[in-house]
């Protein structure tokens, strides 16, 4: 019993050092029984918190940041920070790829975005949303999606495409971020 006891805790530990990688992105992947994917990932970044927002709230220019976006255009923006978003991606495993479309209603307040697809064109469902904390080590930043596919794709391509991406989203965001956080000189 012990040693049934003390393989199941090895196995969270390994289970949970696997969400947090080396690049300091902590990313975590679950199946809902409505074969919904919901991802959820994090970062610490040192920057200003208005630097964070200007990156997040780009949306015309994701495609220069991050890679899996071929499109991204405001079709409607507000002074309140809402807006409506249509975008294009490109994600895939292997060698199987997919073009997905949205159409993002984004709504903003302090330190918090939300957003959901308005179309449903590629998803029965899909929203999420980003937030920031301010640390005494800079800004988390935390990212949702919980996203319901309307095309089929194999669980293990889905779950290992949307990780992938997650990852990659994650990361070519705190880098954009540190790309335009100005360089503090050292004090002499």
């Amino acid at each position: 019993m012990k040693a049934l006891r003390r393989g199941a805790v090895l196995l969270a530990l390994v289970c949970a050092a696997s969400w947090a990688d080396a690049a300091g992105l902590d990313v975590r992947l679950s199946r809902g029984k409505d074969k919904s994917y919901d991802v959820e990932g994090a970062f610490l970044v040192k920057a200003p918190s208005s630097v964070v927002w200007e990156v997040l709230t780009d949306y015309e220019h994701i495609p220069d940041f991050v890679d899996s976006m071929r499109r991204s255009r405001v079709l409607d923006g507000r002074p309140d920070g809402s807006a409506l978003v249509e975008q294009e991606a490109v994600g895939g495993v292997f060698l199987f790829s997919r073009a997905v479309k949205v159409l993002l209603q984004v709504t903003r307040a302090t330190d918090h975005l939300t957003f959901r697809d308005v179309d449903g064109a590629d998803f029965r469902s899909y929203s999420g949303s980003w937030e920031t904390r301010q640390t005494p080590d800079g800004v988390q930043v935390v990212y949702r999606l919980r996203a319901r596919p309307r095309f089929f794709a194999p669980s293990f391509l889905m779950r290992s495409g949307m990780d992938r991406g997650a990852r990659e989203l994650l990361a070519q965001v705190r880098d954009e971020i540190l790309r335009r956080t100005p360089v503090l000189s050292a004090r002499r």
